[in-house]
């Protein structure tokens, strides 16, 4: 009756195998445990080198970009350094220029201004945009006459 409470005695053999299983279970997470503890230290330690490696590249690249930048900035000074040379050596620039500014003539001169292609763009664009107002007042009034001399049809009530 008292059966399933009864204690199983198992011989030397089963307990033999049971410590070898437990023994084996063990072992495995050891070998689990060390492989993620492995893994956790490489990445650490790839960390630790790979961050100044990239901060190292990423002011390699900056040092780059200013060198380029400094090697415009010198170019840019040295034509203005020879542009200067050249506009204190001739006062007829100087007078052109703000003659040109200022859209003036000396007497008997005649000024002429070519439009540049922005300008000219812009310039027909507006002469179409006037041409599109006149023809849409001209349909206006077109439409207003036409309503004007219709007569109106009268209901009967």
């Amino acid at each position: 009756m008292f059966r399933l409470f009864r204690r199983h005695r198992r011989s030397i053999e089963e307990l033999e195998e049971i410590r070898v299983t437990r023994a084996e279970g063990i072992n495995r997470v050891f070998i689990v445990s060390g492989i993620i503890i492995l893994v956790l230290v490489a990445f650490i330690i790839s960390m630790l080198i790979l961050t100044p490696l990239l901060e190292k590249s990423m002011l390699i690249q900056e040092r780059e970009r200013t060198r380029e930048l400094l090697k415009h900035a010198k170019q840019e000074e040295t034509e203005a350094q020879n542009r200067l040379r050249w506009m204190s050596g001739d006062p007829e620039y100087f007078e052109q220029q703000a003659r040109d500014r200022a859209n003036q003539a000396k007497a008997g001169e005649t000024v002429i201004h070519q439009l540049t292609p922005e300008e000219e763009k812009a310039r027909e664009e507006k002469e179409a945009a006037r041409e599109r107002e006149r023809i849409a007042a001209e349909e206006a009034r077109k439409h207003k006459e036409s309503k004007k001399s219709v007569p109106r049809p009268r209901h009967k009530r």
